[in-house]
């Protein structure tokens, strides 16, 4: 008791008489900062900027910087905690319009995956690759939004580039991340960072010659390091394997309508992945307002 009010003492020192005296103190910036980000989500929702939880807990302490809330009297921002105290006082619910789930032939997938156990039994972790492609909607905003009211109706902008994703299944070794789009050479390419690479196709979509060419690279590199690796991909028409088997490389194909259950790189990676890029792009648009 003794440990916990000396830690509220910056606090209570700025108290009146009259709040001293009251048996439960209501921290007297909080109904500023309630006050501050109700009218911020409501002007971001206006926008049709969509709010995750992790974006609230950063507008929450932009406000608090602009309030000047003193660090000792600031909530501590959690998921679990002020957050969740937060919605419920407000009314604020995780919302969506609309979406899709793709169809999987479960009982063809269960097939595959004893097969691929089979496989797989005969490399080390380490040797085992999964590579996907995935459609990065890059001027999209996401559909699911913390809202006050019901979540806007949203146009969404079909401009797009391709990411190939590619690790191995211990985890230890990520594959640079390869970014296909229609520009031969974007004016970002000079000052593209490490880990990244770029590839100009006509639509921007992965193609049997770029595809080709990703592996006779992967080839290369796994016979530089004397490693020979199972790799795992889909079935989509431009991945065709090349006329001269690889000497570090075995191209195994999953069967169709079964990749959304079994291939490793959609049970989450790039989900992940795409999370974490529309955050910092939701970051970047708040950012012009605060």
């Amino acid at each position: 008791m003794v440990s916990r009010v000396l830690r509220q003492e910056p606090v209570l020192q700025t108290l009146t008489p009259d709040e001293l005296q009251r048996r439960r103190t209501q921290q007297q910036h909080v109904a500023a900062l309630d006050a501050m980000m109700v009218e911020a989500i409501a002007f971001f929702e206006d926008g049709h900027v969509a709010l995750n939880g992790r974006l609230i807990i950063w507008l929450a302490r932009r406000c608090a910087d602009r309030l000047q809330i003193p660090m000792a009297a600031r909530p501590r921002f959690t998921r679990g905690g002020w957050l969740r105290h937060f919605m419920r006082r407000h009314g604020i619910r995780s919302r969506r319009a609309h979406g899709e789930i793709g169809s999987v032939d479960m009982p063809a997938a269960r097939a595959a995956a004893l097969e691929l156990r089979k496989i797989i039994a005969a490399y080390h972790p380490d040797d085992v690759y999964n590579m996907d492609e995935a459609a990065n909607f890059y001027r999209a905003l996401p559909r699911r939004s913390l809202c006050l009211r019901a979540a806007p109706a949203l146009k969404q902008r079909k401009v797009r580039v391709t990411m190939v994703v590619a690790a191995n299944a211990s985890g230890t070794h990520k594959l640079p991340l390869t970014i296909l789009s229609t520009a031969r050479r974007p004016r970002w390419l000079h000052a593209m960072p490490a880990g990244l690479e770029y590839v100009g196709t006509c639509k921007g979509w992965m193609t049997t010659v770029v595809f080709r060419q990703w592996l006779e690279q992967l080839n290369t590199d796994m016979a530089a390091a004397g490693h020979s690796i199972l790799l795992l991909v889909d079935n989509a028409p431009s991945h065709k394997a090349p006329a001269v088997a690889m000497s570090n490389v075995w191209l195994e194909f999953l069967p169709p309508n079964t990749t959304a259950a079994i291939q490793p790189m959609d049970q989450g990676v790039i989900a992940q992945l795409k999370a974490q890029v529309m955050d910092r792009q939701t970051e970047a648009i708040m950012q012009r307002f605060m």
